[in-house]
């Protein structure tokens, strides 16, 4: 997919200063109501078609409530967006540590693509957000920090399960690994669920080749 093209940093909404943090019981509920305010009408109408006031007449809360937490539609996405990515590195990280201890981590590996998959599929809103993230350059960077993130986790495991000779690639090979699987999830994740298996089906065969069978310059 095209990258976005960049803004100035002055024009940044991702650099207006941050709002109160919810303390109080009453507080964490209207943000989280906020929240899932967000994500239904990103469901709804996409990253274009929402606002601030939107948001805040869909959560029921006054707008200058909405602003309080959040001084932008965009600190509002990125706020969703981490908790979701976050939410995958943390379960990643936990089976990649499986992986690296399985006596088959190659088939294993491939194991935890269908996971995360099913994974996605229960966090609401992930595909309308993720197309968030790629409508806006503001908030493009967080899904590339969230690929960096999981290119390191692949490439511990790739130094500690493949050869010597190959330890000086793990970081090139961990990041195109990460960019083909968030990719290839992508766009399971936009078809139907017969196909959507399918492509998962193929991404595992593919991964787990490129694991078993290294490009031959690095043999």
């Amino acid at each position: 997919m095209t990258r976005p093209s960049i803004t100035k940093k002055s024009r940044d909404p991702l650099a207006a200063p941050n709002r109160r943090k919810p303390k109080q019981k009453r507080s964490v509920t209207t943000v989280k109501q906020i929240l899932e305010a967000a994500i239904k009408l990103l469901e709804i109408g996409g990253f274009e078609a929402i606002t601030m006031q939107a948001i805040a007449d869909e959560a029921g809360v006054n707008i200058a409530t909405a602003y309080s937490y959040f001084p932008n539609k965009h600190q509002l996405l990125a706020r969703l967006a981490e908790d979701q990515i976050n939410a995958r590195l943390d379960v990643l990280a936990r089976m990649l540590a499986d992986v690296a201890a399985a006596p088959d981590w190659v088939s294993a590996f491939g194991a935890t693509l269908h996971d995360l998959f099913d994974m996605r599929r229960r966090q609401r809103g992930s595909v309308a957000l993720r197309r968030a993230l790629h409508a806006s350059p503001d908030l493009w960077a967080i899904d590339q920090d969230g690929n960096r993130k999981a290119a390191i986790l692949v490439g511990d495991v790739l130094r500690q399960r493949s050869s010597p000779g190959l330890h000086s690639s793990t970081d090139i090979r961990g990041r195109i690994i990460a960019e083909c699987v968030t990719a290839s999830l992508d766009l399971a994740q936009s078809c139907p669920e017969d196909k959507a298996a399918h492509y998962i089906e193929e991404l595992v065969v593919l991964m787990q080749r490129y694991l078993q069978e290294p490009p031959s310059n690095m043999a």
